[in-house]
C-alpha cells in the first residue's frame, strides 16, 4: 500500500514540475507575444510616419510646381510681343554693343515684307515705320565667342557653314507680332552667297518662348509620335500621326508621357 502511495506522490511531484514548466513557457510566450505587439505598434507608426512624409514630399512638389507654372507663364507673357528670327547674317557693320544696324536690317528684310504682306490681305491698315514697329533688337548671345564691342566680319567667312545666331525682336505690339508670323512666308529667302556662307535656305521666325516652353516643344518635335507642333501666344499645341485634331500642352512640368496621353 505504502509502495503505491509513494508512486502517487512521484507522479504529482512531476505533474507539479510539468505544471511548473508550462507556467514557465506562457510567461515567456506572453513576455514574446508583448514584444510582438510593441513591434506591430512601431512598425504601424512607422508606416504612418513614411506615409505622412510622402504626402507632405508629394503637396511640396505639387506647390513646386504650382510656383515654376506661375514664373514661367508671366515670363512668356513679358514676351508676347517679341519674336526669334534664326538664320538671320551677320554683317561687317553689326557690333555687339550696338545694335542699330541690325535693327535696321531686321525691319527691311523682316518685318517690312511681312506687314506688308499683312496689310494687302486686310489684317493691318497700315505699315508702321522702324521707329513705331520695334521697340529692341538683339542677337540671343555673341556669335563665335565674340566679344562685346568687337567686330564680327570674321563670320563672314567661316571655316563652314555655321547658322548665326538667332535675332530677338520685340515688336510694338501683339497685332504687329501676329501679323508677321502669319505672313512670315512674305520674307523674301537669303541671298545666294548667304546660303553658301551660312548654310542656311531661308529664314525662321517663331515666337520667342521661354527656356522651359522650349524645350517641351522640341521634346515633342522629336517624339515619333507626333506629326506637327508650334505654339500660339506662348501656347504650345501638337498632332498626332494619324489622327484628327490637335491638343494644346496644359502644362509644360508635366511628363512628357503625360503630355502625349492627353491626346
Amino acid at each position: 500500500m505504502q509502495d503505491k502511495l509513494d508512486l502517487i506522490l512521484l507522479q504529482v511531484k512531476k505533474l507539479d514540475a510539468v505544471e511548473s514548466e508550462i507556467k514557465q513557457i506562457n510567461s515567456k510566450f506572453d513576455q514574446l507575444s508583448t514584444k510582438v505587439t510593441n513591434i506591430e505598434s512601431s512598425v504601424n507608426d512607422n508606416t504612418a510616419a513614411i506615409k505622412e512624409i510622402r504626402a507632405e514630399l508629394a503637396s511640396s512638389k505639387a506647390e513646386v510646381k504650382t510656383i515654376k507654372t506661375a514664373f514661367n507663364s508671366r515670363e512668356q507673357r513679358l514676351r508676347a510681343t517679341t519674336i526669334r528670327v534664326l538664320n538671320f547674317p551677320c554683317q561687317p557693320d553689326d557690333s555687339l554693343d550696338n545694335n542699330k544696324a541690325l535693327t535696321s536690317r531686321i525691319y527691311d528684310r523682316i518685318i517690312r515684307p511681312a506687314v506688308a504682306a499683312a496689310k494687302t490681305a486686310g489684317d493691318i491698315n497700315t505699315i508702321p515705320q522702324l521707329q513705331n514697329a520695334i521697340e529692341a533688337c538683339f542677337r540671343a548671345y555673341p556669335p563665335r565667342e565674340a566679344a562685346p564691342g568687337s567686330s564680327v566680319s570674321e563670320l563672314l567667312t567661316p571655316r563652314r557653314p555655321s547658322p548665326p545666331p538667332p535675332v530677338i525682336v520685340r515688336l510694338a505690339s501683339g497685332a504687329l507680332k501676329f501679323a508677321v508670323t502669319k505672313h512670315r512666308k512674305a520674307v523674301p529667302l537669303p541671298g545666294e552667297s548667304e546660303r553658301e556662307r551660312f548654310g542656311v535656305r531661308s529664314f525662321i521666325i517663331v515666337e520667342d518662348l521661354t527656356p522651359d516652353n522650349l524645350r517641351v516643344l522640341k521634346d515633342l518635335q522629336r517624339d515619333e509620335r507626333t506629326d506637327k507642333v508650334w505654339s500660339v501666344n506662348g501656347q504650345i499645341h501638337f498632332s498626332e500621326k494619324g489622327k484628327p485634331g490637335f491638343k494644346k500642352v496644359r502644362n509644360v512640368y508635366d511628363p512628357l508621357e503625360v503630355i502625349l496621353g492627353g491626346l
